[in-house]
């Protein structure tokens, strides 16, 4: 029998702070939640630094699912450069946060600051 799987982020240890990522279920972008809603920038993710903030965006993240508007929203860990910014931890997610690898000077992903 298939195993039942699930999205999240596979790091382990410290889960803060995070980010919300999620994939637009029209679109098939990876987005983050934003203080706007939900955005292609990764460096315009909302951060989590505490299990409060965190719990909040993960129910506007069931919210968002719920009304179809974006499926499987996660928690991701994240480290922040010197900058504030977030780059997570975990390589699955980092690449998702990224973009298209291929070219990644042209596309959506060529319009943000590249997170290294």
């Amino acid at each position: 029998m298939a195993k039942d799987h699930r999205a999240g982020s596979k790091v382990r240890g410290d889960r803060l702070p995070a980010i919300l990522m999620a994939s637009h279920l029209l679109e098939g972008d990876t987005v983050f939640l934003s203080d706007g809603g939900w955005t292609l920038d990764p460096t315009a993710a909302k951060i989590a630094h505490d299990a409060e903030t965190a719990a909040v965006m993960e129910a506007e993240g069931k919210a968002a699912a719920a009304a179809n508007t974006v499926i499987e929203p996660y928690l991701v860990p994240v480290d922040l450069t010197d900058d504030g910014l977030p780059v997570a931890r975990h390589f699955r997610d980092a690449m998702r946060q990224k973009g298209p690898s291929i070219h990644p000077d042209m596309g959506k992903q060529a319009e943000f600051a590249p997170l290294d």
